[in-house]
C-alpha cells in the first residue's frame, strides 16, 4: 500500500471518529452544564414495537398559547421561559426569539400551531427503559410523575430520570 493511500484511509477514519465525538459531545452538553429542573409529566404511551420499551411523555409545557403579535409556522425554533413554583418548574412565557440574560428557558420546535395554542417538542418525551421497568413506570405514572431534566444554558434539554408522584393529571 502506498504512503498516500494509507494516509487517506488514516485520514477518513479520524474525520468519522471525529464526527461520532462531536455527535457524543453535543447530545451530552445539556447533562454536562445544565441546570437541573423537575418538570411534571404524563406518560402517553410505554412500547414502540420498532425502537423498544419506552415512556412517552406529555408536558403542560408541550402546549403554549401563541405569542402575541407573532405568526409561527411548523418547524420553527420557540423558547419557553421557566419559573419555579415550589418543587416544579412551570412555563412563564413563549418567545420566538432566545431570550436575552440569565433567565432560564427550553428550546423547542414548534410541531403545530391549533386552537390558538403552539404545540412543542422539546425531545424529551421518550424515557427509554428495559421492558420491565418500562411497564412498571407505566404504572407508577398513571396519574402523574416529575420529569428530571437539566437545561444548557441555550435552553437545549436532556431527560435525566422520571418520577413517579407530584405529576399533573392532564398535560
Amino acid at each position: 500500500m502506498s504512503r498516500r493511500r494509507l494516509i487517506g484511509l488514516l485520514a477518513a477514519v479520524l474525520l468519522q471518529l471525529a464526527v461520532l465525538g462531536g455527535l457524543f459531545v453535543y447530545s451530552q452538553y445539556p447533562l454536562w452544564v445544565g441546570t437541573e429542573v423537575r418538570l411534571a409529566t404524563v406518560p402517553v404511551d410505554p412500547r414502540d414495537l420498532f425502537r423498544g420499551q419506552y415512556v412517552r411523555l406529555s408536558y403542560a409545557l408541550s402546549r403554549q398559547p401563541l405569542p402575541e403579535m407573532e405568526l409561527p409556522r411548523a418547524g420553527d425554533p420557540v423558547f419557553v421561559l421557566l419559573r419555579q413554583d415550589g418543587a416544579l418548574w412551570r412555563s412563564d412565557g413563549v418567545r420566538l426569539r432566545e431570550p436575552e440574560g440569565e433567565r432560564l428557558f427550553l428550546r423547542g420546535t414548534i410541531t403545530g400551531v391549533s386552537g390558538g395554542d403552539l404545540h412543542i417538542r422539546y425531545g424529551i418525551e421518550a424515557w427509554f427503559a428495559p421492558p420491565e421497568e418500562a411497564l412498571r413506570l407505566e404504572r407508577e405514572l398513571a396519574e402523574g410523575g416529575v420529569a428530571r431534566v437539566r437545561i444548557a444554558p441555550d435552553g437545549r434539554a436532556a431527560l435525566v430520570a422520571v418520577e413517579a408522584g407530584g405529576g399533573e393529571s392532564a398535560p
